[in-house]
């Protein structure tokens, strides 16, 4: 189908902007934060906590989202997206606010550094100690972080994907469930949708090159597995795995590579390809009908995947 009418409407929009590229990165920032009007109004929730807590470069801030207080909530961790180089706790609030109340968890964000300041592999750094810490002071935060689970879009969504492997690897912390929106799981750009769809939906070869160049210099990176988990040597013994894509964007053949390579490997995949979208629908829930679908199937396998039941 073509691109649906809502996305086209924002393309239009976003195509009277500067590409990001070409924009100071402090500018591209505010821009992006300014995005998180597309989200719509902030849903409000129970209680919101803004804390630091130890990261391997200093102090790493979080924001924890609950939709309850009365209750030892299970816990989601969000990884924004970005391109490493902008998003924060701002850009992603009412899709927080949204998750954590469509799932009954406890959504903690993680306001990871950003490149070219921190270049690879800071934010994968950062996003793996907030996993372990997170897993082992569930009481301190009042959460139950035997309930577990691991969610991010676009960057994030890769990180979702890396800190499941490294979960893995390291026998723990025990993961139910890993949620990849849109994720970016390859950094060659090489696949099909590349050459296809690179230039007219909302994420460009240029402004990708530019973000891949600001997050990981060196071409050898690339193909670095905790850059890009598509390159695993094993995708064998993951979580499950809910995986959310829209038609159009550069990197959906990445995306339906990494659900392949889940699937062969026995890991159990939701994957919804989002007839007509583009990238970053999921956070335009305010102006999107397919944003609000997807974070209620966000919302439900969260909730179902942190059941007070064994996981299966």
């Amino acid at each position: 189908m073509p691109v649906h009418p809502q996305a086209q409407a924002f393309l239009d929009q976003a195509a009277g902007a500067p590409p990001m590229h070409q924009m100071p990165v402090p500018a591209g920032r505010a821009a992006f934060d300014a995005m998180a009007a597309l989200g719509g109004p902030p849903e409000p929730v129970a209680a919101i906590e803004d804390r630091t807590i130890p990261g391997p470069a200093g102090p790493l801030p979080i924001r924890i989202y609950r939709p309850a207080t009365d209750a030892r909530l299970p816990v989601a961790l969000w990884f924004h997206a970005g391109g490493f180089t902008v998003g924060s706790l701002a850009s992603h609030d009412p899709l927080c606010r949204t998750v954590a109340n469509r799932s009954g968890c406890a959504v903690i964000a993680v306001d990871y550094r950003l490149a070219p300041e921190h270049p690879f592999p800071a934010a994968l750094d950062d996003a793996w100690a907030a996993l372990q810490w997170v897993a082992a002071h569930g009481a301190e935060l009042g959460v139950d972080s035997t309930r577990l689970a691991v969610c991010g879009d676009s960057v994030g969504g890769g990180l979702a994907a890396i800190t499941s492997l490294l979960a893995r690897d390291a026998r723990g912390p025990a993961l139910r469930l890993q949620v990849m929106v849109y994720p970016d799981v390859d950094w060659r750009f090489t696949s099909p949708s590349w050459t296809t769809m690179s230039r007219d939906y909302f994420v460009t070869r240029e402004v990708a090159e530019w973000l891949r160049g600001n997050y990981l210099p060196d071409p050898a990176q690339w193909t670095d597995w905790r850059a890009s988990p598509l390159l695993a040597p094993s995708h064998a013994g993951l979580p499950p795995a809910l995986v959310i894509c829209p038609e159009f964007t550069p990197i959906r053949s990445d995306v339906e590579a990494y659900v392949g390579k889940l699937r062969t490997s026995g890991v159990p995949v939701d994957y919804w390809l989002a007839a007509g979208m583009v990238m970053g629908f999921v956070s335009m829930a305010g102006v999107i009908d397919a944003g609000r679908e997807a974070l209620d199937r966000i919302g439900a396998a969260l909730g179902a995947a942190l059941a007070r039941s064994t996981p299966h």
